[in-house]
């Protein structure tokens, strides 16, 4: 028979063991810190103990909206993308040059070599079209003879931000008629762009006024930059207004006018050349075209396919020049402009979107009829996202009510479980915040799986509590104090293991898991404390407890 000598259970929570292991000089240590010398210290102050937990669950809540919010951080990979965009309908030719000139200072000022260890290894180049999907993170611009992407493979991903502010200042300086984006390649499931606000209605002239005040505003708001519309700025049309008499005197028709000056601007497909598997159209098109005048366009010769005589455009027709929109887009069915906005580094969507989003409902007041707002990217793709998540949650917990209901039969106990599942919450707040990380989806994810290590921590010291009673025949109050005893080191150990399993990935695991891991295990920590001392309060408050009952 061995002996066991031990304190009385109200004095104490310790057991004093002949056989003195490192595990249990660890528990005992962690004991002391956690939970107070005497056991019924904080059972007789239930209320104190109460408040003390709801006080810091709501400075928790304050403390969530101080968080940084990023949905989808952005990759971390030694990649940078460049979008150049000139004005709609200029010539492939153009965007060659101004290709030509940025890898030309690439070369100069970025490229990797023996005297520059820093900076772009190598890069490739597309122009009129990006390339296929060869990422999440990747979407593909809009295909169009202005538009060039550019991959730029940088010495490590620690580098990318210099390769980005080195870019944008040459781009600001050197090209002051390309819109450029550079950036990191974003995370697959994030947006393309981190702010969008898209107004919808008929006349075109009332969105203009609302998209230019909502660029102004944008722009006086710290984090953003390169702030634009996908409908880019007007072009300059030259409008062909053919007199009917005049032209049906010279033997003319319309057909006559429209081939000539598609031969002459464009080029007339006359046939086609084969090369192997490829085929490549013959065109035919004026020489000198590209940089034509108003002049040689109103002395274009139009030649009749009936008569065979040439007659210049002028003596049929007037052509006036004339500002035009360079392409009208449609969302539903409505005209629909999209301001976008990209963030200079340091900041977050929701930084610029808890700003501009009052303001817009505020000027949205004075709009008129018919015209709606509605905010995208990374405000979108979250709220799509999350949506998802939580549109599952109501079904999920009615189950784990009915399970709770089921196994303890009891309101009373499946409530005292249900109260514990929010409280995990301060540990995460606590520990991001200690750790100046960010709130993202990894991160609500981390919040929704903590919660199931709660419920399964209290469900074990009720379970504990109820054997006490039932089995051993001990008082409630002692029960929970022998409860709490025999259970401190099972969910001590299940805590430490799970919280040191994820520090490699707390370390290590990049911007996307950081937050996860974070808040886990912080949040584990805290939910040990609330296992340990909130449970037990909560019992003897519902099932009314004496002291030494």
């Amino acid at each position: 028979m061995v002996f066991r000598p031990k304190r009385t259970i109200t004095e104490s929570f310790v057991f004093f063991e002949p056989e003195h292991t490192f595990s249990h000089n660890v528990t005992f240590l962690a004991r002391k810190l956690i939970i107070p010398r005497s056991p019924y210290s904080f059972l007789k102050k239930p209320f104190l103990t109460i408040v003390s937990i709801v006080v810091l669950f709501f400075a928790s809540i304050y403390g969530f909206g101080k968080l940084p919010f990023t949905f989808m951080p952005d990759s971390e990979r030694n990649l940078v993308t460049f979008d150049l965009n000139l004005p709609l309908g200029t010539s492939i030719e153009t965007t060659q040059e101004n290709i030509l000139i940025i890898e030309d200072y690439i070369r100069k000022n970025l490229l990797v070599n023996e005297s520059r260890d820093k900076g772009i290894s190598d890069w490739s180049a597309y122009i009129g079209k990006g390339p296929n999907s060869y990422d999440l993170g990747y979407t593909q611009g809009e295909a169009n003879s202005g538009y060039a992407h550019l991959l730029l493979n940088t010495s490590s991903g620690e580098d990318n931000q210099m390769v980005i502010d080195s870019l944008e200042a040459f781009c600001f300086n050197k090209l002051p008629d390309a819109q450029t984006t550079i950036k990191r390649l974003g995370s697959g499931g994030g947006a393309a762009v981190p702010v969008e606000i898209r107004l919808s209605g008929d006349n075109i002239g009332e969105l203009y006024l609302m998209v230019n005040a909502i660029k102004d505003k944008l722009l006086t708001i710290p984090g953003s930059k390169n702030v634009d519309d996908d409908w880019g700025p007007k072009i300059k049309k030259l409008i062909v207004q053919v007199d009917q008499t005049k032209l049906s005197q010279s033997g003319l028709t319309n057909q006559d006018i429209a081939l000539s000056l598609n031969t002459y601007l464009s080029g007339q497909n006359v046939g086609d050349y084969r090369e192997d598997d490829n085929t490549i159209p013959i065109v035919m098109q004026a020489a000198g075209n590209q940089n034509t005048t108003f002049e040689k366009i109103e002395s274009l010769s139009i030649f009749s396919q009936r008569t065979g005589k040439n007659i210049p455009l002028a003596q049929v027709a007037s052509i006036l020049p004339d500002w035009q929109y360079a392409k009208i887009l449609r969302r539903d069915l409505k005209r629909t402009i999209t301001v976008n906005c990209e963030l200079q580094n340091g900041y977050t969507a929701s930084d610029i979107t808890s700003v501009l989003k009052p303001w817009i409902e505020e000027q949205y007041k004075s709009w008129k009829r018919g015209y709606e707002y509605e905010l995208g990217g990374e405000a979108e793709s979250s709220s799509d996202a999350m949506g998802a998540v939580i549109a599952k949650l109501p079904l999920a917990f009615f189950i784990i009510v009915l399970l709770l209901v089921v196994q303890f039969n009891s309101i009373r106990k499946t409530v005292i479980v249900l109260a514990t599942i929010p409280l995990g919450i301060i540990g995460v707040v606590g520990g991001l915040l200690a750790a100046q990380s960010y709130f993202s989806f990894t991160a609500f994810l981390g919040v929704i799986s903590l919660a199931g290590i709660v419920i399964n921590n209290a469900i074990v010291l009720l379970d504990r509590i109820e054997m006490e009673i039932d089995v051993n025949k001990r008082g409630s109050y002692d029960a929970i104090i022998q409860a709490t005893n025999e259970r401190f080191r099972p969910i001590l150990l299940t805590t430490f293991t799970t919280s040191l399993g994820l520090i490699p990935l707390w370390l290590g695991g990049g911007a996307m898991w950081e937050p996860m891991a974070i808040g886990i295990i912080f949040g584990l920590l805290f939910a040990t404390v609330i296992t340990l001392l909130f449970v037990p309060v909560v019992y003897k408050l519902l099932f009314k407890v004496k002291l030494n009952g």
